[in-house]
């Protein structure tokens, strides 16, 4: 069955599409995943989900930038994401449920 990205979206906002995480990212909470949502993504971890082995900065909003990013990400999760460029948002998510954790 094909769906369009649109009916993705709606799927995952109804609760009717559902999408399985890595195995290594299993480990996550709902409340971890909404709260990054809110703080660093502004748009639903679901909705980018499907594109998360992509480099973090290529998900970046109109209104954000990479340098924005940084800073919301050490505020918020005191991690270090020298390299940003390079790394994806599995990796971003972990080392901030990491952070979360030993806070």
């Amino acid at each position: 069955m094909e769906m369009s990205v649109e009916q993705f979206r709606q799927g995952f906002r109804s609760g009717t599409v559902v999408f399985c995480l890595p195995a290594a990212h299993a480990e996550l909470s709902s409340d971890f995943l909404e709260e990054f949502s809110d703080r660093i993504l502004k748009q639903d971890w679901r909705e980018v989900s499907m594109v998360a082995h992509l480099r973090l900065s290529k998900l970046l909003t109109d209104d954000d930038t990479e340098c924005d990013l940084v800073a919301s990400l050490q505020e918020n999760y005191r991690i270090d994401v020298s390299g940003l460029g390079d790394i994806t948002l599995w990796e971003v998510i972990r080392r901030c449920a990491g952070a979360s954790r030993h806070s």
